[in-house]
């Protein structure tokens, strides 16, 4: 314990035990919300944004300070090597792996070899340098999120900063890790959340198809959206709207067949119109 934790538990001292009690429960980090073991929660703002963008092989590329397309309501500056829907899925079965253990540890531990398996990648050599990579990304990036939350009575404005991951440790004799999510990453969920249905996006087979899933997974009734918005909104690396939408097309028919959507069109205004199937398995 440092000098500041002495000075800290000190000036405590000086307040009366209701008022340490609601000191602490303000410091404190909140938990992650719970969700049914068949679905996997995150924030919207991962959902409605670049952050986890459409990225083609061989053009990663590494950003400082880069603002990203997102929807209104949100602003988000990014430092680091642009993440992708790989470690969107590393981060979201890590944030399940977090709220399934519901304890007081900091650090939840696991095994490279199952990781990969639960998230349908090989666990060969190759797919456990992959993994540490998509870790590193991870710990390494800084994330700079601007949100609004609405409620009956006002507006309000918050910024989170950080990485998402906070640090890991990996054991290569054993070939487990010890990982520790950013604990403020919670309050993400408090600008909403939506639960994803796992078994749903494993089944998809293309990038652009993973994103679009949980794009329209985080909205009730999807609106109508240019093309070109979306194009934007996915961090797409293709270069002309043509090849973007041909992508797009197949990417839809992808959704429809896993029967996220019940039919979907491009109109001649080239907008977007989906319609959703009804599920029990929304936030």
């Amino acid at each position: 314990m440092g000098l500041e934790d002495d000075k800290r538990i000190d000036a405590l001292e000086l307040f009366s035990p209701e008022v340490r009690k609601k000191i602490e429960e303000a410091t404190r980090y909140p938990p992650l919300p719970d969700w049914p073991v068949q679905v996997r929660g995150i924030p919207n703002i991962c959902l409605r944004s670049a952050l986890f963008g459409v990225v083609q092989r061989g053009r990663r590329r590494a950003v400082k300070g880069e603002l990203l397309a997102s929807i209104k309501g949100i602003s988000i500056r990014y430092t680091g090597w642009r993440l992708d829907q790989g470690d969107f899925d590393v981060l979201l079965y890590a944030l399940h792996l977090v709220s399934l253990e519901k304890s007081t540890k900091d650090h939840t531990r696991f095994t490279g070899k199952g990781f990969l398996r639960a998230i349908g990648r090989a666990s060969g050599k190759s797919g456990r340098e992959w993994l540490k990579d998509s870790f590193r990304r991870l710990t390494g990036s800084a994330v700079e999120i601007t949100f609004e939350i609405k409620d009956q009575f006002n507006e309000r404005s918050y910024t989170y900063a950080g990485s998402l991951v906070d640090e890991f440790y990996y054991c290569s004799d054993e070939g487990c890790y010890l990982l520790k999510i950013n604990p403020k990453m919670a309050r993400l969920f408090d600008a909403g959340w939506t639960q994803m249905q796992w078994q749903q996006r494993r089944l998809l087979k293309t990038d652009l198809a993973k994103w679009l899933h949980g794009f329209y997974a985080s909205h009730r009734a999807p609106y109508p959206i240019k093309v070109s918005t979306l194009k934007l909104l996915c961090g797409s690396s293709y270069g002309r709207l043509s090849d973007f939408r041909g992508k797009l097309r197949r990417a839809l028919h992808e959704l429809a067949n896993i029967n996220l959507l019940e039919s979907w069109e491009i109109d001649k205004k080239d907008k977007v119109h989906v319609i959703k199937r009804t599920s029990k398995l929304r936030s």
